[in-house]
């Protein structure tokens, strides 16, 4: 009676707010690199788990939008809810690479799962509800739950992890792990959005006409290109400004107050990235969006400072969440609803296999030296956005047929 009556008053976009939130309370991320290393982690293999998930998410993509966008958004929500929650709880027992290596498989195909089909779910009731014109401000308004959650979290994880030792680590990720079960009891009272799109469709002509369309427009290639060269590497952020810290000596209590503080900037930035389209049009607006963050990934490479080192991880943090609202909306108006969560996924499979293979490059410099790490993500990030510009021809909208 109560899922009833709740399903009633509460309309997708208000639930995959409520579902973003709930899983992105994580308690742990300021010291993640801190745990792995007390269960005797290096860097590369640090930095080889985040590419194992993006990798196995990577395989995963194709199949996992197929079965989205046939079997339904809701059904893969839910899946992906609840392998992230197995994932948590495996999480809070592995004591050795090998059950990292378990647990990295289990996220990786629940990623997969969630990624192509969450925008999807977002991107399509808002067409069910006639706010097309809406997607960059609902899309960005996401961003910022998730990164309200991450604020939150960091705030009270900072406060549970404060003494740096195995045990509280251990704590935080039960916290997270009851979290993320609530996210996913939420993602039962989300609708299929109510579109002219059937799901009788065979899945292997989805997959034939995204290929299709990635093949043939050309404007939707050079977007595809530049997100995956401009992904300003939240996840290595994460992995790398602990140690990072600890070099600059930063006391441990403001492992999670920056974080915190990075998450509050970066729900401004996801809230409002939209205007820099308004005020500086598609070119400059995207190129502002992509080239901040490699700007400060190259000042992180020069400066240690109790201070000014807290200061500048905020600021690299939170300037990421100008790109998301941005791509999400130029790279859905190529796409149609039919087979919007294929081709979705079929981006994030070139983006995860990327993303995999450059970690490790990235992994193995950071072993030697973070600085030249975070030189390589900065020159990167820079280059693509000054070389790859994207035009207002090139984001006009598709039709739906």
């Amino acid at each position: 009676m109560k899922i009833r009556i709740m399903k009633k008053y509460c309309n997708n976009i208000q639930i995959l707010h409520l579902i973003k939130f709930l899983s992105s309370l994580y308690f742990y991320h300021q010291v993640i690199t801190l745990y792995f290393q007390a269960r005797g982690l290096n860097f590369v293999q640090i930095n080889s788990l985040w590419g194992i998930i993006m990798g196995v998410q990577a395989l995963a993509e194709v199949p996992t939008g197929l079965i989205a966008d046939k079997m339904g958004r809701k059904f893969s929500i839910v899946t992906a809810l609840g392998l992230q929650f197995a994932g948590e709880l495996l999480f809070i027992f592995a004591d050795s690479y090998f059950f990292f290596v378990i647990i990295c498989v289990i996220a990786g195909t629940g990623f997969a799962f969630l990624s192509g089909c969450f925008e999807a779910m977002l991107i399509d009731s808002l067409k069910a509800e006639k706010r097309e014109k809406d997607i960059q401000k609902v899309t960005g308004l996401n961003g910022s739950f998730g990164l309200a959650a991450t604020l939150i979290g960091s705030l009270i994880g900072g406060l549970i992890t404060a003494k740096l030792e195995l045990s509280t680590f251990v704590q935080a990720i039960i916290l997270t792990a009851f979290f993320v079960l609530l996210s996913c009891l939420a993602a039962l009272l989300l609708k299929e959005p109510d579109l002219d799109y059937t799901h009788d469709e065979n899945p292997f002509q989805l997959l034939k006409d995204g290929l299709h369309l990635i093949k043939t427009n050309h404007s939707l290639q050079k977007i595809i290109i530049l997100f995956l060269l401009a992904t300003p590497f939240i996840n290595y952020l994460l992995n790398f400004y602990p140690p990072y810290f600890v070099d600059a000596n930063v006391n441990g209590y403001l492992f999670g107050i920056t974080l915190a503080a990075g998450s509050l900037l970066g729900i401004a930035a996801s809230k409002y990235a939209y205007l820099l389209e308004k005020m500086m049009g598609v070119r400059n607006g995207m190129l502002g969006a992509v080239i901040i963050p490699g700007l400060f990934y190259l000042l992180l490479a020069f400066i240690r400072h109790p201070v000014f080192s807290v200061a500048l991880v905020i600021l690299a943090f939170g300037s990421m969440f100008l790109q998301k609202p941005l791509f999400s909306d130029y790279l859905n108006r190529h796409i149609q609803s039919r087979n919007r969560a294929t081709v979705l996924s079929l981006i994030n499979f070139l983006s995860g296999f990327y993303v995999a293979l450059i970690g490790l490059f990235i992994g193995f410099l950071a072993d030697r030296s973070l600085p030249s790490a975070f030189i390589f993500m900065g020159s990167l990030i820079t280059a693509a956005a000054l070389i790859l510009r994207i035009s207002e021809k090139q984001v006009q909208p598709v039709s739906e047929p």
